[in-house]
């Protein structure tokens, strides 16, 4: 195993990009694309963040993430076999005039309360909440040409659970097709709704 790394998030069309502190942190972006959880009703949204999320790790839109209520708490799945595993999809903010986008949510921490839709068989989604090892893509460019292939050499998406803290939250893209556990199968190399770079993913086991 090598080193966890964060899928990029790229800031493209940001009108104000040209005043922003490069330092400033960007998050996440979502885009539900087919989900029946709005429809079914399975949607948690009563239950806290867990210990992982902290203001430095805050949860983020896309994460996957454990929704039991009988636990207390929605922390970051511990195995790719546990359930339910949802996704984050809490509505985006403006903070303030030069804050804004939805590359800039985020800064849910422990004892707030995001919202969580549990995944379905089939469910599609677009996002850059995403992370890989770089002993499966050892620099970006090579992530990016996997991404461009995968017509040939399929990829998937598991939960990041050989990561620490909130970024076990982050899914995973992976070569090998796991034998067992959730994962999702890459649809497409795509961009997410701030024209960023991201990828369309539908879950293909539970």
């Amino acid at each position: 195993m090598g080193n966890k790394v964060r899928f990029p998030i790229t800031n493209v069309n940001d009108i104000v990009g040209v005043y922003r502190d490069p330092d400033e942190k960007l998050y996440a972006s979502l885009e539900l694309n087919q989900v029946a959880f709005p429809k079914t009703g399975m949607v948690v949204s009563q239950t806290p963040l867990g210990d992982d999320f902290t203001r430095a790790n805050p949860c983020e839109n896309g994460m996957w993430v454990v929704a039991d209520k009988a636990a207390g708490a929605i922390n970051p799945p511990a195995a790719a076999t546990d359930s339910p595993i949802g996704i984050v999809y809490t509505t985006e903010k403006e903070y303030d005039y030069m804050h804004y986008g939805l590359q800039r949510f985020g800064r849910k921490v422990k004892g707030d309360y995001p919202r969580v839709g549990i995944f379905g068989l089939g469910d599609t989604v677009t996002t850059n909440c995403l992370q890989y090892d770089d002993s499966n893509f050892a620099t970006e460019q090579a992530l990016w040409d996997a991404l461009e292939d995968i017509d040939n050499n399929p990829l998937y998406v598991v939960p990041g659970v050989g990561a620490t803290g909130a970024m076990k939250a982050v899914p995973e893209i992976v070569k090998a097709k796991p034998g067992t556990g959730f994962y999702a199968k890459i649809v497409k190399f795509y961009t997410v709704p701030n024209g960023g770079k991201g990828v369309k993913y539908q879950i293909m086991r539970l």
